[in-house]
């Protein structure tokens, strides 16, 4: 409490020197009650932390908000005061500058704006990837409707991609070019006509190597370049001659 009585003092003799007629203030009252009751002996207490009126600890956060009110008070009512209690502060605290609450607050509402930001879009990201994958898995589902969804979607799938490849290979064995020639008449031209198609989407034939090398160009054009040569020729032959003939019926 001595030390508190003499911190009094200092304040108030600082303040006579800066306020003209400072003794006629009403804080001029306040401090001379605060530096009689300060010099006035204390009942011990049991505690080791100064406890209020309705029994609350005073915390270390609350003192300093205190003093900070106190100090934005003279802000408005004796700004060069305030300057001079904000140079020996920044004296005491040995520091070059002193950041206002205000506008650390509004800095962190910056920050906090853009990770909102960084959420929203990694979150249409990922809305996107899921609506990718989903299409995906849907069109495998339509090429290869036999096979169970029931279980794990990568599983089935991947198995469908398989069967896929199996079943082009093996039409590829059965019309392919062998010793006796190519299956496919001579006569055909680059560009397939609506029976080629048709029985390519039947499983009965497939693409000469001309036409289906048009077909692949054609087909990607049709679907956007949404998928590679290979992509489609994973999806198949009759796939591909589907497409073709879809667009050629619209």
């Amino acid at each position: 409490m001595k030390d508190l009585r003499n911190l009094l003092i200092d304040c108030r003799i600082e303040l006579r020197k800066h306020i003209k007629d400072f003794h006629k203030t009403e804080m001029c009252d306040k401090l001379d009650v605060a530096i009689a009751n300060a010099g006035k002996p204390r009942a011990p207490e049991n505690v080791s932390d100064p406890i209020i009126k309705d029994n609350k600890t005073l915390t270390t956060n609350q003192v300093g908000l205190a003093w900070q009110r106190a100090a934005r008070d003279l802000k408005f009512s004796h700004p060069d005061l305030f300057e001079k209690l904000g140079q020996d502060v920044m004296r005491l605290l040995d520091a070059k500058t002193l950041v206002d609450p205000g506008t650390e607050l509004e800095q962190l509402g910056v920050e906090v704006e853009k990770m909102k930001a960084a959420q929203d879009k990694l979150k249409k990201d990922q809305n996107a990837v899921v609506a990718e994958r989903d299409a995906l898995l849907g069109a495998l589902a339509t090429a290869v409707p036999s096979l169970d969804d029931s279980g794990d979607r990568f599983a089935t799938a991947l198995a469908r991609i398989e069967w896929m490849q199996t079943a082009i290979a093996s039409k590829q064995v059965v019309t392919g070019t062998g010793k006796g020639g190519s299956s496919e008449p001579p006569s055909e031209g680059p560009v397939p006509s609506d029976e080629v198609l048709v029985a390519i989407i039947a499983g009965s034939r497939n693409f000469s190597k001309d036409q289906l090398d048009w077909a692949l160009g054609e087909a990607m054009v049709l679907c956007g370049f949404q998928f590679t040569p290979h992509e489609l020729l994973q999806q198949g032959q009759p796939h591909i001659a589907k497409i073709v003939q879809d667009a050629r019926s619209k």
